[in-house]
């Protein structure tokens, strides 16, 4: 299984370890969301408005319809500005590996390019981005005192489970589009790799090599929209 077992181009900085692969797929994932939004929401207006517009109001209705179904209120752009990035950021960061991946030919092959949610490391960073953010809003809303309570409520003795359930959440939020993610990444390896094995072994793969590629959009896209709307089912129970 050496098509999967790619070494990391790694620096080390002031004694802390960085993935270069890492840095340059999210940095190129946040400016690609950076720039959609900024000219898709150029010069706006209430006549008859450009498909760009469109494209926008679309996911911002989207969003708020995620929002009224998890938390019941719409209109809260705090939260909403925070779902409609976090959407457009994780559905291109899914799809960045699905085109093509970068792996030097080296005596040991270097991984370049790929997903970043490919890497559990930014996986988790998110969610517990996430779960830090529901907790902001909850002492944001109700103070401290009512968020230290809360881990004691129905009863004191359950502490221990409220904390534990917190951890969980975390690494099931941030393991699950991992999982998905990388699983996908590996099957488009598989596949790339028999494409090499000849014309005939490529011919007979190209076609499902496709589809998976397809099937992977699919998964980047129903990821991407099961962690928007978890976040949003979180924020609401911080609310009530």
């Amino acid at each position: 299984m050496d098509i999967i077992e790619h070494l990391r181009p790694q620096v080390v900085w002031f004694n802390l370890t960085f993935d270069l692969s890492v840095i340059i797929t999210t940095t190129i994932a946040t400016i690609i969301v950076f720039l959609i939004a900024y000219f898709f929401t150029r010069n706006p207006t209430t006549n008859t408005p450009k498909k760009r517009q469109n494209f926008m109001e679309w996911i911002l209705e989207f969003v708020s319809d995620i929002m009224n179904n998890s938390i019941g209120v719409s209109n809260n752009l705090f939260i909403l500005s925070t779902g409609v990035s976090l959407l457009m950021y994780l559905f291109i960061a899914n799809l960045m590996g699905v085109p093509f991946s970068i792996i030097t030919a080296e005596e040991q092959s270097v991984a370049w390019w790929k997903s970043p949610t490919a890497d559990a490391h930014v996986t988790m960073t998110l969610a517990i981005m996430i779960i830090v953010y529901t907790h902001f809003i909850d002492i944001r809303l109700h103070g401290f005192k009512h968020f230290v309570l809360s881990f004691f409520k129905p009863f004191k003795v359950l502490f221990p489970i409220n904390a534990i359930e917190q951890l969980a959440t975390t690494l099931t939020l941030g393991l699950r589009l991992f999982g998905n993610i990388y699983a996908g990444e590996i099957m488009l390896a598989l596949l790339a790799n028999a494409v090499t094995h000849g014309f005939v072994v490529a011919l007979l793969t190209s076609v499902p090599m496709l589809i998976w590629q397809a099937f992977c959009i699919f998964i980047g896209a129903i990821q991407a929209y099961i962690f928007v709307t978890l976040t949003m089912v979180y924020i609401a129970h911080r609310l009530t």
